[in-house]
């Protein structure tokens, strides 16, 4: 088969000190399998390197930092074919909109947001899912080492505040642990205190520990009309899961997660994954599941078994590229 992926692909960095270094890297490394002439830069190199090295392809991941607003018109005009890989939406399309114009390609995590990068004039809009650094989330190697039987991992964002407060006289009684940032604003949180890790905005880089140490990991995506820290006015609804499916399944731990209009294109609910849909639905899984240990385990490995085959960085590269018409990318 004829190759023909791009001779030189730059990628440019997000930007973004915290979390997104991990995922920077499994993307490098999977583009490097594709084409060993793919370069990493950070935003103030990017002008410049992509003048000395003249890539056939120019990825930016994000695209959020303040540095864009200058490089990609630089980029844009300099006639480079580039693409935007967005993975945060629908929660800051109020200032996306204003990026997209820039770039030949968009890929985004959301699949309700096609058809508004589509509206304001961008042909080349696709549906492209972050997925699992395998080299950071992998199973653990010891035999059921659990510290928990329940814990959430993640920013205290409006929905989640009230789901929590919601379960609080259920989870009060159990093993659970919650961290991050921002769960002192719980109404109940004297009655959960005891329970709770408070951490600064983003510092997440633990997350693995507590993913392999739970019995039951609870995922809960951020609501996409929260009043405080969105930015979407459009009010898209979010489609699309959290890389959090991901990472949980990846290192073969069971999830228990509210519900996304596509969960069931990448994991079949009750088989490699397991939902609910309100507090008490959440409140009768959770002890089913808690009592069913080799029912749990069984969609904890198959959710590892499908994440392996089909939601790897190695996976999501050969669909970019494609997408792309650099077709015939095997890996």
């Amino acid at each position: 088969m004829k190759d023909n992926t791009p001779k030189k692909i730059l990628f440019i960095q997000s930007g973004i000190p915290f979390y997104y270094p991990m995922i920077e890297a499994a993307i490098l490394n999977s583009l490097q399998k594709v084409n060993s002439n793919t370069i990493m830069v950070n935003p103030e190199k990017a002008i410049k390197t992509a003048l000395k090295v003249k890539p056939d392809f120019i990825l930016v991941l994000s695209g959020l930092s303040e540095e864009f607003s200058s490089i990609m018109p630089v980029l844009k005009n300099a006639g480079f074919t580039t693409g935007l890989w967005l993975t945060d939406d629908p929660y800051y399309t109020d200032v996306t909109q204003h990026l997209v114009p820039y770039y030949d390609y968009i890929f985004t995590q959301d699949l309700n947001c096609i058809k508004f990068y589509r509206g304001l004039g961008c042909k080349n809009v696709f549906h492209l899912p972050l997925a699992a650094n395998q080299d950071v989330f992998k199973p653990s190697q010891k035999e059921d080492t659990y510290k928990y039987d329940l814990s959430f991992i993640g920013t205290a964002f409006e929905n989640r505040l009230t789901f929590v407060d919601s379960i609080s006289e259920y989870v009060a009684e159990k093993n659970i642990k919650i961290v991050g940032f921002g769960w002192e604003n719980l109404k109940n949180y004297e009655r959960l205190k005891e329970k709770i890790q408070l951490l600064p905005l983003a510092k997440y880089e633990d997350a693995l520990q507590f993913y392999v140490s739970t019995k039951i990991n609870i995922n809960l995506h951020r609501s996409p009309s929260d009043q405080e820290l969105n930015c979407n006015a459009a009010n898209i609804q979010a489609y699309s899961v959290n890389n959090r499916t991901f990472e949980i399944n990846a290192v073969g731990s069971f999830q228990l997660t509210d519900i996304r209009p596509d969960v069931g294109k990448h994991y079949i609910p009750g088989v490699e994954i397991e939902t609910f849909n309100s507090a008490s639905e959440f409140i009768e899984k959770a002890e089913y599941y808690l009592e069913h240990v080799q029912e749990r385990k069984q969609i904890a490995k198959n959710g590892l078994d499908r994440t392996l085959k089909h939601h790897t960085y190695d996976k999501r590269i050969v669909q970019l590229l494609n997408y792309i018409h650099f077709i015939g990318v095997k890996m």
